[in-house]
């Protein structure tokens, strides 16, 4: 196992840990969009946000967390399913923006402070569940800990982090939740307090410290750790998908593609695209006036 999500609990079980180690699927979705650095680590954290978030809910379908800001990157989504899949997209992947003063990546600049984050978890029954804040910074680990407070009404505290390396690639990725429960009040705030030191958490994944150890560091001693879950890259688009996204247009959108002697679907996900002929469309069109 490569990219991993793992839970714990500590201070006799008034705290709650949530840690995701996930470098090699944030590359993966750097690579299928060809992304800048910034881009890549928006993307990152928030594909790191997604994992986390899913693993707070039981057996959820699929988890999507998004956030749509006023910044040059536009929407940006991360969707985790059931058994640790994952995927990100933004709509502007190749922006460049010059680094911040301190030399990080200006993420909550092309993210943007204005705006909302949001999550969408779907159950296996197909139900849908909807919850959305305003964002506060675009730097994403911010803005999840205030979902988490107000939508979810658990105190959390969070580190998201993406590092990239001098070649232009991810290099590190992971994050940390700390969530406190009833009886916690009287070891959290030293908790804050570490996690508030915690230097570029990326930085030090990629130095070789496990999130693990990231983790004891902020809680100041062992925890009860949970087995490791599966994160991985993945895609769910397919012809037949593609097929149904087509068979799902009306009328006259087929008849203009009919006129094009064929149609092509570009996944927004990985940019897998799937071509059409012209018989497959004259079929749809049959079946539309079925």
């Amino acid at each position: 196992m490569t990219d991993y999500r793992r839970k714990a609990t500590a201070a006799h079980g008034t705290l709650r840990i949530i840690a995701a180690d996930m470098a090699g699927t944030a590359l993966e979705i750097q690579r299928a969009h060809q992304a800048a650095p910034v881009a890549a680590a928006a993307m990152g954290r928030l594909a790191a946000a997604a994992a986390i978030l899913a693993s707070d809910f039981k057996n959820p379908a699929l988890m999507i967390v998004e956030v749509e800001g006023d910044g040059p990157l536009g929407r940006v989504v991360a969707e985790v399913r059931s058994g640790g899949k994952v995927r990100a997209r933004a709509d502007h992947p190749q922006i460049v923006l010059p680094l911040r003063p301190d030399g990080k990546l200006a993420v909550g600049q092309a993210v943007g402070s204005q705006g909302v984050f949001k999550v969408t978890r779907e159950d296996p029954s197909g139900a849908l569940y909807q919850g959305q804040v305003a964002l506060v910074s675009g730097e994403i680990g911010v803005d999840f800990a205030q979902y988490y407070t107000l939508s979810e009404q658990i105190p959390s505290a969070v580190a998201v982090g993406v590092l990239v390396g001098t070649g232009g690639e991810v290099a590190a990725a992971g994050g940390l939740v700390i969530q406190a429960l009833p009886g916690s009040q009287e070891y959290i705030e030293p908790v804050i307090a570490r996690l508030g030191r915690l230097e570029r958490i990326s930085h030090r994944l990629a130095g070789g410290e496990s999130i693990e150890q990231l983790a004891e560091d902020v809680i100041g001693g062992p925890l009860d750790w949970f087995a490791k879950e599966p994160i991985y890259y993945g895609c769910e688009c397919s012809q037949t998908r593609s097929l149904e996204i087509l068979s799902s247009l009306p009328r006259a959108e087929l008849e203009a593609l009919i006129e094009d002697e064929g149609a092509e679907v570009v996944c927004h996900y990985c940019h897998s695209a799937y071509r059409f002929s012209l018989k497959q469309l004259e079929q749809l069109l049959i079946q539309a006036a079925d």
